[in-house]
């Protein structure tokens, strides 16, 4: 089938230019994935932190320096760097001892 009659159809130029312009917004969302995503107050999206709600190779937020604990010792907190609610059982890469 010859598709150089279809309205559809791109010439080398076209095309190319097609692939510059996909090829420059892959470069940029790219990028802005590497930018930590931050709430209206600054603090660190779960997203951007890879928060996950079980713990990482004995690593968990209740023994994090940044951890806020909550009422009880199972109850959840907060994180001075994280946005929302953590569990203590909780892990991500911001973990610090």
């Amino acid at each position: 089938m010859d598709n150089s009659k279809s309205p559809l159809a791109l010439s080398n130029p076209q095309r190319r230019g097609l692939l510059r312009r996909g090829g420059l917004l892959l470069a940029v969302v790219g990028t802005a994935a590497l930018v930590p995503a931050q709430a209206d107050d600054g603090m660190l999206s779960k997203t951007a932190v890879h928060y996950q709600d079980g713990p990482h190779g004995g690593q968990h937020c209740s023994d994090c320096a940044y951890f806020i604990p909550g009422q009880s010792a199972t109850d959840s907190g907060a994180c001075r760097l994280v946005a929302g609610t953590i569990f203590p059982k909780g892990w991500c890469e911001r973990f610090s001892s």
